[in-house]
């Protein structure tokens, strides 16, 4: 049961990574799945004091990331993740987490400035590929739902290799700390 959640919680992140590349947005529902998956997952795995640090460290994070929000320093998707990644990481793992994203993220934006035009047709090649992926299946639109305007409606807006998803390094390294050190009884 475990390495089936912890498959879940990589493909959500990896479909997270992917969708923010391309649309430069965080989709909600997904973001809602990995707290679903966490509700379920917790009290398989951890104990209670787990549970409630978990908790104080995503509330902290919460917190953090509203301000961070608010002084327009990071999105509102991005700060969405963080928050909710946070409840799966615990307190054992929150600084490594954030370290990651950041060395993650920075090594982005490195690659962002050198492959400018690189990452902008990679993006455009992925956006054509949801956009026809969506027309076989249309009801993969929904998973989208809440995550605004944009690639549900056949548009693309604000998309440019001068703005870095900072959600990708998220899911890189939300992944990175599953695999290597998993939240389980502590």
């Amino acid at each position: 049961m475990l390495i089936l959640i912890q498959t879940i919680f990589v493909t959500i992140n990896l479909i997270i990574g992917l969708y923010d590349f391309s649309f430069y947005r965080i989709p909600n529902a997904l973001l809602v799945g990995m707290l679903v998956l966490y509700v379920i997952y917790a009290p398989m795995f951890l104990t209670m004091n787990t549970i409630m640090m978990s908790a104080l460290v995503c509330l902290a994070t919460l917190v953090v990331t509203f301000v961070l929000f608010a002084t327009k320093f990071i999105g509102g998707g991005d700060a969405k993740y963080l928050t909710v990644a946070s409840l799966w990481v615990g307190t054992a793992g929150i600084l490594p987490f954030i370290f990651l994203v950041t060395i993650i993220g920075g090594g982005l934006a490195i690659v962002y400035l050198v492959l400018r035009n690189h990452v902008q047709r990679l993006s455009d090649v992925i956006w054509i590929q949801v956009q026809k992926t969506e027309e076989h299946f249309p009801a993969l639109q929904y998973i989208w739902a809440g995550s605004g305007t944009g690639p549900e409606l056949g548009k693309r807006d604000n998309i440019s290799a001068r703005m870095l998803p900072y959600g990708v390094a998220i899911a890189i390294a939300a992944i990175i700390i599953m695999v290597n050190n998993p939240l389980t009884v502590l």
